[in-house]
Formats: C-alpha cells, structure tokens, sequence
C-alpha cells in the first residue's frame, strides 16, 4: 500500500472518482486513520461516500496498476519496475527518471509525482 504522504501529494495533481477497489484513509475527528475500502455498495448508495467525506479528511490511496497506467500515458519509450532482491529494493526506470522504494507503489509514485510535477506531457 502507498505511503500516505505521497497519496496526498499525488491528489494535489491527479483528479479522483472512487471506484470499487479503491483504498481510502478517513482521518477521523481525533486524528485516528480508518482505512475504508470503497466496495459495490458504496458506488450504489452515494450517501455513504459523502458520509465518509464529512468525518473527516479523506485520502485516496491508488493501487499499482493504476500507478503504473498514468506513468504509461506519460512515458514516450516505456519503463521497467523490478525488484533487487540484493538491495531489497523496488526500481523504476524510464527515459526521464529512476526512483527505488521498498515498495513498488512508492517507486512508481516517485516517478509519477516527478512526471506531473513537471507536467510531463500525456500520450493517449
């Protein structure tokens, strides 16, 4: 599961619709995280995601494969995500940037947050 800090850079740039599947993090009226899965029922009843919204702040944390789809439409020759297992290291490696994480969520969101920090064009 991605850090918490880099979810919450990461929205600062990418809009968000909850989806089933998705992670969140609902931080609640006396700083205590919740993590809350968005499941079919959510999507059905809207109220129960406004619901979520209002106990407090709210942070959406994005699975690899969506990760990875946004660094895709942004790369122009493609990238690798692999695992070191001398290092214990997940790298990230395309034509602009190399980043590594323990985990490869964090890798890719280093590389993607570098992406839109410098508004790398999107190739769809």
């Amino acid at each position: 599961m991605i850090r918490v800090d880099l979810a919450k850079e990461l929205a600062k740039y990418l809009p968000w619709e909850p989806k089933v599947g998705d992670l969140t993090i609902v931080y609640g009226e006396l700083g205590e995280a919740i993590i809350e899965p968005i499941i079919l029922r959510h999507v059905k009843e809207k109220k129960i995601l406004l619901s979520l919204r209002e106990v407090g702040d709210l942070v959406w944390l994005p699975r690899l494969s969506m990760l990875l789809y946004e660094l895709k439409i942004r790369t122009t020759k493609g990238f690798t995500l692999n695992y070191e297992k001398d290092s214990d290291q997940w790298f990230y490696k395309d034509d602009e940037i190399e980043t590594c994480a323990g985990i490869p969520e964090d890798a890719a969101a280093f590389a993607l947050l570098h992406k839109l920090k410098n508004n790398a064009p999107v190739n769809r």
